[in-house]
């Protein structure tokens, strides 16, 4: 029996559509070729022993079973393969990632540094012989007033390339770990890690090896 009309499938797809919503978005960007937007927002409509139907952003996805299923005592392990061949096939992580880890430590420091940086720079107009700051960096900044208005202006660009090019290399690993471009969770991340820079990427990593440590003692 292979119709839709059949209670396994109607269990298998109440399961899927309820758990499993990222694993059907990596079939049909594997499988179908669709895009990480075209595959976002999946549901299965409907499956039988040949295919599974699957609708998206992008619309309406057959993904066949190759070979076809024998029998639905088939179905939850096949369904498994696929959804690892397809996440091995886009070179994903079965670590996700759905929240954000704010910095602490020597990471929140630095936060605070680039930030009150980049407070200086704005303040740049106002900073001026006639100004209350201009007698405090005359006492306190090296090169006196002219020096830090220079320094701040000197170091500005290179702040600016060497913090996005921090975030380019590090949105390889928000995506590896399933954190869907332009999300909350990876506005939060991505802006930690322009203002954090480096201190971002061990934070992130510590998240990572401390699911993996938890996926690894739910094992044993």
């Amino acid at each position: 029996m292979d119709s839709a009309s059949s209670p396994h499938t109607a269990r298998i797809v109440s399961h899927m559509n309820s758990d499993h919503t990222r694993e059907m978005s990596y079939y049909l960007r594997h499988y179908a070729g669709a895009s990480a937007r075209a595959a976002s927002s999946p549901q299965l409509r409907d499956l039988d022993f040949q295919s599974m139907r699957i609708t998206a952003r992008g619309g309406d996805f057959t993904i066949p079973f190759e070979p076809p299923l024998t029998g639905w005592a088939e179905a939850k392990g096949r369904i498994t393969e696929m959804a690892h061949t397809a996440r091995e096939a886009l070179g994903l992580s079965d670590i996700v990632i759905t929240t954000f880890t704010p910095p602490q430590g020597f990471g929140l420091f630095v936060f605070c540094a680039v930030i009150f940086y980049f407070v200086c720079a704005a303040s740049l107009p106002w900073v001026v012989p006639e100004s209350p700051a201009w007698p405090l960096l005359e006492a306190g900044f090296p090169g006196g007033a002219e020096g830090f208005c220079r320094t701040v202006k000197t170091i500005f660009w290179p702040v600016i390339g060497i913090h996005l090019i921090e975030c380019y290399i590090f949105e390889g690993r928000l995506k590896k770990h399933g954190v869907e471009k332009f999300s909350g969770v990876w506005w939060k991340w991505q802006s930690a890690c322009f203002f954090e820079g480096l201190t971002s990427f061990k934070r992130i990593d510590g998240v990572v090896a401390q699911k993996t440590a938890e996926k690894n003692a739910k094992k044993q």
